[in-house]
């Protein structure tokens, strides 16, 4: 008889070659995301401006829609550490604005209800969670709200 020519069944080397490297492509690829995953909090505190993104919010409870003074603190520039106090006058309410407070600063709002009015206040973690919320303690008592923001970027505690 005569002989045939059968393709051999073991791989050649050329095969082996490239998925020996797919399967070291994968591990760099899973161990740098790992590595990125375990390390990101670290990056983001070595390259500074870390802040959180907030929204007071000022509300009459009884007496008038208005109120006499807020005063809120934020963060005029997120890759530094100084904050800022802001005061407004006669305000009407509800009085809301969106500020941005660094890592482990104070987050603190505070409105003054006109008269013997109540006034309450609320701050939120991107509009949606209530961090901070008070009420005036008596007639024509300022309403406080303070939270020392997480130190740790986008790690809010619960």
């Amino acid at each position: 008889m005569a002989s045939q020519n059968r393709p051999s069944r073991s791989p050649s080397r050329g095969t082996l070659f490239l998925v020996l490297l797919g399967f070291l492509l994968a591990a760099l690829v899973v161990g740098g995301a790992l590595w990125a995953k375990n390390n990101i909090t670290w990056i983001k505190e070595q390259r500074g401006g870390n802040a959180w993104y907030l929204t007071y919010e000022g509300r009459s409870v009884r007496g008038e829609d208005r109120a006499t003074a807020v005063r809120y603190r934020y963060s005029p520039d997120p890759s530094e550490t100084k904050h800022r106090d802001d005061q407004l006058g006669s305000t009407k309410l509800p009085w809301s604005t969106k500020v941005v407070v660094n890592t482990g600063a104070e987050a603190r709002v505070e409105v003054v209800p006109a008269g013997d009015g109540i006034a309450s206040c609320r701050i939120l973690l991107d509009g949606v969670r209530v961090v901070a919320k008070g009420t005036s303690p008596g007639p024509g008592k300022p309403a406080v709200c303070d939270v020392i923001t997480s130190s740790t970027p986008e790690k809010w505690p619960r």
